[in-house]
């Protein structure tokens, strides 16, 4: 570092200002001190650099650790407070948890209709109810605690039975397996005494009224924490593979649901992957043989064990009493031994089978051998009317093909196709299915008449009601018509306008197009058609000259309707 003083000189001046000669020895003294001299101030300039350095990062730490403690502070705070939240919510929780854990129940339900108690029980009234009661109790209590993961002990069991009980009593009793419709009332009494949470309900008269209340109580309890498992006995009923089949992809409905299996399950219910469970000896694993009640010729004998078969025959009247031998009935096994049984001579058959011959059968039926059946077998009704010649049975028309043949178009020609009411979410589920279209609604899939269904990517394995079969129809209609809108098949199921609505916003706006735009399958000339419909008709089948003419006058009307356009 150059020194900031004067530099040195080889004299020294004197007292009187005049310069003095200097030795060397002197000289080389007063060097070394400017040296020092030029050291000392290095080594303060560097002291200085460094108690700056020394106050600096002093300075850091104190505001760091100003902050620290701030932070901690506030930290400690939090944390206490955040101690003080989790030991309140883990007291909620526990709080909580008893509720939960307090009336842990199994919800059992039964379509009453559909699965038959154990005969065993039903001979036996209200006692038999209350010995049902009290097995089916018993099996379901061993099964839960074996099966149901972390299963408290005081766990109790509801059991819901839904069943239209005067036709249940009624069918039980026409079957043998009660006496009489007071035998199995009593037994349902008995049923409901014999545990506090059993019921057998009466959901009185009409279809599906059973499968509605299991359907609602089902949708009801399914996510219910209370409810630890829901026995679920349903009938071989279609309505209810469609009910568990909107949970076939929920795992929890899957884990929480068992069906109680009696008589084999069919594919339906196979296909499902719910858990199943058996009750041996409380219900019939048999379907019971259950008589229509159009077998009885009048009300219901509350005091006989057994009936009399009607003959099933057209030309009998239902309330006639004709009744073939016990040795002859289909239903002889349910028939008792003192029944009084009515005999038939040939003037009342001539007059009751007039379909089976065209002259009377008197002479033949009293000629018959003393031998022979009575005349109330059917034995000697062929015999008797053997020899007689046969006349025609018209056949019953069929209105509604006449009706499939006219087919609406308007005034270009274009078909247009009639319009259906649907059920828009039944209309969803259905295509979700998959379902074969020619197979249900059409004139039958190749694929499956063939033998090889798995050739076809589509379904052919549902049961379809009447109402589902029509809206089916509707699926089939989003399909168009590979014939156009010149198709002339009255059996067609396809489209031949598109369903979809029209276009009001975007770039398909006023073009006529559906809101699929340009992905729509239909093609453009079938979303402008016109749907007003003229007089032309279009018939195919086989040629009548009505038809004909009915053609020849839809031609000239339609012609007589473009010309007043024009």
């Amino acid at each position: 570092m150059a020194s900031e003083g004067p530099a040195p000189t080889a004299a020294l001046r004197n007292a009187n200002g005049m310069h003095a000669p200097a030795t060397n020895g002197e000289e080389d003294h007063i060097a070394s001190i400017w040296t020092r001299y030029e050291h000392l101030k290095y080594s303060d300039v560097m002291k200085n650099v460094l108690l700056e350095d020394v106050i600096s990062r002093y300075e850091n730490l104190h505001l760091k650790h100003k902050n620290y403690v701030r932070e901690n502070e506030a930290g400690s705070n939090t944390a206490v407070d955040y101690k003080k939240k989790f030991e309140e919510a883990c007291r909620n929780l526990q709080h909580l948890q008893g509720i939960l854990n307090r009336n842990p129940f199994v919800l059992v339900l039964i379509d009453g209709d559909g699965l038959v108690f154990n005969t065993d029980f039903l001979a036996q009234g209200e006692k038999g109810g209350k010995r049902a009661a009290a097995f089916l109790y018993q099996a379901i209590r061993t099964w839960a605690l074996r099966e149901i993961i972390e299963m408290p002990e005081d766990f109790r069991i509801a059991v819901k039975v839904y069943a239209n009980m005067k036709s249940l009593a009624e069918n039980s009793a026409k079957a043998g397996l009660v006496n009489n419709t007071a035998e199995f009332e009593n037994f349902a009494h008995g049923f409901t005494c014999g545990n506090d949470l059993f019921e057998f309900i009466d959901v009185g008269p009409g279809n599906g009224k059973a499968t509605g209340k299991m359907a609602e109580i089902l949708k009801l309890h399914l996510y219910d924490y209370h409810c630890r498992q829901i026995i679920f006995g349903c009938s071989q009923d279609y309505d209810y593979a469609r009910l568990l089949g909107q949970y076939a992809l929920d795992r929890e409905a899957l884990s929480r649901v068992t069906l109680l299996e009696t008589v084999a399950f069919g594919n339906y219910l196979k296909q499902l992957e719910f858990k199943t469970i058996k009750f041996p000896g409380v219900f019939h694993e048999t379907q019971p043989p259950v008589v229509p009640p159009g077998l009885l010729t009048g009300p219901l004998n509350t005091n006989a064990q057994t009936f009399r078969p009607r003959v099933e025959s057209c030309g009998l009247s239902a309330t006639s009493e004709v009744f073939t031998p016990r040795t002859a009935s289909p239903f002889s096994s349910f028939t008792s031994s003192g029944a009084q049984l009515h005999q038939l001579d040939g003037q009342v058959l001539a007059q009751r089978l007039p379909h089976l011959r065209s002259t009377s059968m008197t002479s033949s039926a009293e000629s018959s051998d003393s031998g022979a059946a009575g005349l109330g077998s059917w034995a000697a009704i062929t015999k008797a009317s053997s020899a007689l010649p046969y006349t025609e049975i018209p056949k019953a028309s069929r209105p509604f093909e006449t009706a499939a043949k006219t087919i609406s178009r308007n005034i270009r020609g274009q078909r247009i196709d009639e319009p259906m009411d649907y059920d828009k979410d039944e209309v969803q589920r259905l295509k979700r299915i998959k379902m074969c279209n020619q197979h249900y609604i059409g004139q039958g899939c190749c694929h499956y008449n063939a033998g090889r269904s798995d050739k076809c990517p589509h379904r052919h394995d549902i049961k379809l009601t009447p109402q589902e079969r029509q809206w089916l129809r509707v699926v089939a209609r989003e399909t168009p018509c590979k014939k156009g809108t010149e198709c002339d098949d009255v059996k067609c199921i396809y489209g031949h306008r598109c369903p979809f609505p029209v276009a009001t916003e975007g770039s398909s706006r006023g073009s006529g197009m559906c809101l699929n735009g340009e992905n729509c399958r239909f093609p453009r000339d079938m979303h402008i058609t016109d749907t007003k419909i003229v007089k032309t008709t279009r018939i195919t089948g086989t040629f009548d000259m009505r038809d004909c003419e009915t053609r020849i006058v839809a031609m000239a009307d339609n012609q007589t309707s473009i010309r007043d356009q024009d």
